[in-house]
């Protein structure tokens, strides 16, 4: 959070906009640190099912102010229009999977909420994958500028993939017993004929 160790293309960017960049940066690793704790089973059975729903209402506070800042921090992102796309949809679908998975525990949609969280968190974590690729795509030999560009995609577009990947893994017995329920329905009206 020292101005000193912001990266030098940026220095000045950042200064004019601490606030909203603080505001960012705290609100994001409050996000990365509460969002593990969220999946854990036991913290959303029983006594402690109170501490997983105030977490939850700390962690989408975050995900407010860090999608928020985000986003307005997004039309300053060194690299030009692309890196500030990437940027800019993320922070978009940041605010927007942490709404989808509120309304879904609102409506006691708990699946629903599940796959949102997911989904979510996979955003939130583009913080520590941006951190990763930096030194792996100058490592292998790529201009920072150039980096930059294809990290304000990279950081995030891989993690909700592999979020997706993990949603549609978790629900073979929802499928198998959709499956299977056709088929009995099927086998009662031959039964029948």
């Amino acid at each position: 959070l020292n101005p000193e160790n912001f990266f030098e293309q940026q220095r000045a960017v950042y200064l004019a906009h601490l606030t909203m960049l603080m505001t960012h940066i705290v609100a994001s690793m409050l996000a990365i640190l509460i969002g593990p704790f969220q999946f854990l089973p036991r913290l959303r059975k029983g006594r402690l099912a109170k501490v997983h729903r105030w977490l939850g209402r700390g962690y989408l506070l975050s995900i407010l102010f860090g999608g928020l800042s985000g986003l307005y921090m997004a039309q300053f992102a060194y690299g030009g229009t692309i890196s500030r796309l990437g940027f800019g949809v993320l922070a978009c679908l940041w605010l927007y999977s942490g709404y989808r998975a509120y309304k879904h525990i609102r409506d006691k949609e708990i699946e629903g909420h599940r796959q949102w969280m997911i989904r979510n968190y996979a955003l939130t974590f583009a913080g520590v994958m941006l951190r990763i690729w930096v030194p792996v795509t100058t490592t292998l030999g790529a201009d920072f500028t150039t980096a930059y560009i294809i990290i304000a995609w990279a950081c995030w577009v891989p993690n909700l993939l592999v979020a997706e990947w993990i949603i549609r893994r978790s629900r073979p017995s929802q499928r198998r017993s959709t499956a299977l329920n056709l088929l009995g329905k099927q086998e009662t009206a031959q039964t029948e004929l």
